[in-house]
């Protein structure tokens, strides 16, 4: 075993690839707190058991250890569960109270992924009363997170409580359809005659659905089954939101996770490619699995290192500042990198650079990087020149008002001590 790797399951994110998840991680949180989310930092570790009790979810994907005292501890396994723990264990969450919370949560499971480490950021609400409210909420968080940055992505929506009501019309259970739709996926048979009942109705809708928009989709269910039409109405106003919003919007009753613990309408998020960029509805039976008077939880979570791909770079300056050995005041070195960096710069201080030429071969040839050298020429004038690492003889002149910089900083100057004099 190599000691310097990392375990299955985890990942070292350096430089560009971490940067980026910054970057997204301040996106979701910035646009969360836009619709009030409150933020949410969660413990790493937890209760085995916490994760355990819902199933293959976790079930033998975790992290799971015994500490000193015996108890049967896990890394945080999935992200809903773990803002969940957090919010009922702080007290936020009251019976009958809404409560929105939004976290980045570092996820460690055995899972086949593109990465096997990665950070999911989630946006939870709890106790909405308001379906439609909850609904909307969710769709417009994604599109303020896209923001037009993904053109042509869009939602494919399926939903659960349609399910339900068949089973619930052909006295089953939610369970109990749960565990029918499991033995179709892995072509188990399927003997039970209610069972046999409420698959005919639902895989008939799966067809009505097939090579339909949404309009003409959930027309031939209300004329199918006139037990949804409730259910219809709901998804036509969230989809006529989300085109009024210019989202792409897709419908289907073909849903490839539905034996997960999923209830209410869903979605997921994909981009132009097809690629599954996160996905959100109702996780009602997972909050209730935490606490008994929590009825309602509606949740969307997203690929931290997905959303990063979408994230541009921020267009900020880099600036090398080159102090020429033995000739700057290092109060006006200090003072120009203050300067610089009140400017909205991005400063690398080279407190003792090589040769001039080497030190440029090692520097990015890019038009918002630039160098500097801070000497007593430089200290006379009071003033930098910028020079650019891609276009020759691009430059800038910076004033540098040491008063000014020392003041933003908080930098203040020593005053000398006079020379004592000779006996």
């Amino acid at each position: 075993m190599d000691a310097w790797a990392t375990p299955r399951g985890f990942a070292d994110d350096v430089g560009p690839m971490a940067a980026g998840i910054f970057r997204a991680e301040a996106e979701f949180r910035s646009a969360a707190s836009s619709f009030g989310f409150i933020p949410v930092q969660v413990s790493p570790v937890g209760y085995a058991a916490t994760f355990e009790q819902f199933g293959t979810a976790a079930t033998g994907r975790i992290f799971s250890f015994a500490d000193l005292g015996g108890r049967e501890l896990a890394l945080t396994a999935d992200s809903l569960v773990a803002v969940l723990r957090a919010i009922a264990g702080s007290g936020e969450l009251r019976h009958g109270q809404p409560v929105r919370a939004a976290a980045c949560v570092p996820v460690a499971r055995y899972r086949h992924k593109r990465r096997r480490g990665w950070t999911q950021a989630v946006a939870v609400l709890c106790n909405e009363q308001d379906e439609v409210g909850a609904d909307l909420t969710l769709l417009r968080l994604w599109t303020a997170l896209l923001g037009g940055r993904a053109p042509g992505a869009g939602f494919r929506y399926c939903d659960f409580d349609m399910i339900d009501t068949l089973a619930e019309d052909e006295g089953l259970s939610l369970v109990q359809a749960r565990t029918v739709l499991h033995q179709v996926r892995k072509e188990q048979p399927v003997a039970d005659q209610r069972a046999m009942g409420f698959l005919r109705r639902y895989q008939e809708l799966v067809a009505l659905c097939e090579d339909s928009d949404a309009e003409q989709s959930l027309s031939a269910i209300d004329r199918a089954e006139p037990l949804l039409r409730s259910r219809t109405s709901h998804v036509r106003q969230v989809l006529r939101t989300a085109g009024g919003l210019g989202a792409a919007t897709a419908f289907s009753m073909k849903w490839p996770r539905a034996t997960e613990y999923g209830a209410g309408l869903s979605f997921t998020v994909h981009d132009s490619d097809g690629r599954m960029l996160g996905d959100g509805g109702g996780y009602h039976q997972v909050v209730h699995g935490l606490r008994e008077d929590i009825q309602t939880c509606w949740s969307t979570a997203v690929s931290v290192e997905l959303l990063a791909e979408l994230v541009p770079e921020s267009s900020m300056q880099q600036v090398h500042l080159l102090k020429v050995h033995g000739s700057a005041d290092l109060d006006f070195f200090l003072a120009a990198a203050s300067e610089l960096r009140a400017c909205g710069m991005q400063v690398i201080e080279h407190w003792r650079p090589g040769r001039l030429g080497r030190e440029l071969k090692r520097m990015p040839r890019d038009e918002l990087v630039w160098f500097a050298l801070v000497g007593e020429r430089e200290q006379a004038n009071g003033s930098l020149t910028l020079q650019n690492t891609a276009v020759v003889g691009r430059t800038r002149q910076v004033p540098v008002r040491t008063s000014l910089a020392d003041r933003l900083t908080g930098h203040v100057v020593a005053p000398r001590r006079p020379e004592r004099k000779q006996a």
